[in-house]
């Protein structure tokens, strides 16, 4: 039996901007060790940074805050249509981004171009270059797209609106990433996968959009090794890729749009785990002992990845 209107606790307010930011400050201070891990092994590295530094603190944080994590981080399911669509508007964002970053290169100290070329990931044996494909297209979309457009870009839009959240939402993505070379590209991507996720309720189109952007960077990589020297591409080669690309966009922007007329309201995320108490301010002792568990030794691991990482950077002459 419902209880009657006046009986009902109040719903405390929604998260807002200190959470979102509280919670970004905590995957930055996991990234920066993170980084080092990728040193000691860019596989081990990289899946410890997707699963420490994103997934784990993104369920961990919904978790504690009485929130039920499907709603609140958008990991309903979805249309297939959009799905699909996803997956066409980011192999068309691979091209609007890659031509930015290539126009950023130009501009750029060619120092800062060689100490932030990702490239480099894959020069290591055949069995590292396929892990780590795999591991960006596959692992990598999913566990971003869960912290970015999950978690921050829902509390965010609770208390700003989606328009701000997409907006911070992509700027905290590119930021995060700590690569000035290829930061104007990832803000461009983070607010395709931002307003995908809008449009349709759900990560998942974001996710595909995200998997297909990484997973041709990794294929052409695979496939055609890393360039030496790296090429460089004239200003009309450029111009007509961010055309080209650009134009393609624009038009699976405006299907994909007619495709999801009616965004959901940022209010129908929020979902209380325990309907008996109002609060969704975070509490530590919410959090499932066993998801707790998992969250130290993956942070356990991470720190020990990251010492080795140290000692190996500096044991190179």
């Amino acid at each position: 039996m419902e209880p009657a209107p006046e009986q009902r606790p109040p719903r405390a307010p929604p998260a807002g901007p200190k959470s979102a930011l509280a919670f970004y400050g905590v995957v930055l201070a996991l990234f920066l060790p993170a980084m080092l891990a990728q040193l000691a092994s860019p596989v081990a590295g990289l899946a410890a940074t997707q699963l420490v530094v994103f997934l784990v603190p993104a369920l961990v944080m919904t978790a504690g805050s009485n929130l039920r994590a499907v709603p609140y981080l958008r990991l309903g399911a979805t249309r297939p249509a959009l799905v699909v669509l996803g997956v066409l508007a980011g192999s068309a964002g691979y091209l609007v981004a890659g031509s930015i970053m290539t126009a950023t290169q130009r501009v750029l100290p060619e120092s800062w171009v060689k100490a932030y070329d990702l490239t480099r990931l894959f020069e290591g044996p055949e069995w590292e270059k396929i892990a780590l494909a795999l591991l960006a297209g596959i692992l990598a979309p999913a566990c971003e797209e869960l912290t970015f457009r999950g978690y921050l870009q829902t509390t965010l839009a609770l208390r700003r609106g989606p328009r701000v959240a997409i907006a911070a939402g992509a700027l905290l993505f590119a930021a995060l990433h700590l690569d000035p070379v290829r930061f104007p590209a990832l803000l461009v991507l983070g607010a395709l996968f931002g307003w995908l996720t809008w449009r349709a309720g759900s990560i998942w189109p974001a996710v595909a959009a995200h998997a297909a952007n990484n997973g041709l960077a990794a294929g052409l990589l695979l496939a055609a090794g890393v360039p030496e020297p790296p090429p460089s591409p004239s200003l009309g080669a450029i111009a007509a890729a961010l055309v080209g690309g650009g134009g393609a966009l624009a038009l699976l922007v405006a299907l994909y749009r007619a495709a999801s007329p009616s965004p959901p309201e940022p209010g129908s995320t929020v979902a209380l785990r325990d309907p008996s108490s109002a609060s969704i301010v975070f509490d530590p002792s919410r959090v499932p002992r066993a998801l707790g568990a998992i969250a130290l030794a993956g942070a356990a691991a991470l720190l020990v990845l990251a010492a080795l990482g140290l000692a190996r950077g500096l044991g190179r002459p």
